[in-house]
């Protein structure tokens, strides 16, 4: 069981990845949503969680998609963030790990958090 849950940990991630190397190749093999990612990065708090995760954004979010996945790859939450920051009622959520994708047209990000 915790081998199956870390190669689906691992082929989530993978697929983050995957999907920023795309865009990179789409836009004639330059780096510009690597630096529009750096720059426009999220970062998540507390971690580990109780009841609350604060979503923050350095810079100006226009109608991301958010979404929060168990470990096991099912989505527990879905919705749209369209502030610098944000939060997410995990109060009544298992104890454990789970995935934050924040996502557009273009690019995808995703940062793990942990849920005491």
């Amino acid at each position: 069981m915790k081998i199956r849950l870390l190669f689906i940990l691992f082929f989530i991630t993978a697929y983050s990845y995957a999907q920023v190397s795309t865009s990179q190749i789409e836009n004639n093999g330059t780096s510009l949503n690597s630096v529009e990612i750096q720059n426009n990065e999220f970062t998540i708090a507390p971690n580990p969680a109780k009841n609350k995760l604060n979503i923050k954004f350095q810079n100006r979010v226009e109608d991301l998609k958010l979404e929060v996945f168990d470990v096991l790859g099912k989505r527990i939450y879905k919705g749209v963030i369209s502030k610098l920051e944000s939060s997410i009622d995990v109060s009544n959520w298992k104890s454990g790990v789970y995935l934050v994708r924040i996502s557009d047209d273009t690019e995808t990000q995703t940062k793990r958090f942990i849920k005491q």
